[in-house]
């Protein structure tokens, strides 16, 4: 079964898979990394998360991955808005820290200068844990928010992930003044 038939068929929280990929952050995409940057995490931080989700959800000849549906700006508009939760927030900078403390322990390396094979086995030891679990769930929530939310909260840009999908949106989409924690 291929990703996009088993997103459609479960429609719920997938947990991490063991998909292997690289990925090398052009300057296109730190600018962008910047420009997105909240107070909350370092660019550093910033880059690691973007690394860590493109491994999770990786691009595909045939399939957007993280990069392409904005998961990092889906994100960082989700953890900043006024009604955001400040301990999802928080879980997501814990666990970049950790999962950047276990590269090092184990490689000397910061995570985003790891090969695809160390990415994984470092994504597998963290899920070992409680907090890595979560943590790792908790990003892939955000990724397929992402994928499949309305292109007003930051992610699922010109509806790439609805047209790999195949899905129809509900109509009318929601002006930006009447996104739901505005309202």
């Amino acid at each position: 079964m291929n990703r996009r038939s088993f997103l459609i068929q479960t429609g719920s929280t997938i947990t991490a898979t063991s998909t292997l990929f690289s990925l090398n952050i052009d300057a296109a995409t730190l600018s962008n990394l910047q420009t997105i940057q909240g107070a909350w995490l370092s660019q550093q931080q910033w880059q690691t998360l973007a690394v860590v989700q493109e491994h999770l959800f990786p691009s595909e000849s045939d399939a957007p991955g993280a990069k392409e549906i904005q998961a990092t700006h889906y994100l960082n508009v989700m953890l900043t808005h006024p009604k955001s939760d400040a301990t999802e927030r928080d879980l997501i900078k814990n666990g970049i820290v950790q999962i950047d403390k276990i590269a090092q322990d184990s490689y000397s390396k910061y995570f985003t200068l790891l090969s695809t094979e160390q990415r994984e086995a470092v994504l597998r030891h963290l899920e070992t844990e409680k907090s890595g679990k979560q943590w790792i769930r908790l990003l892939l929530e955000y990724i397929f928010e992402a994928l499949l939310s309305d292109p007003i909260y930051g992610g699922n840009p010109n509806g790439i992930g609805w047209k790999w999908l195949a899905h129809q949106p509900g109509f009318p989409a929601p002006p930006k003044n009447k996104r739901y924690y505005l309202l």
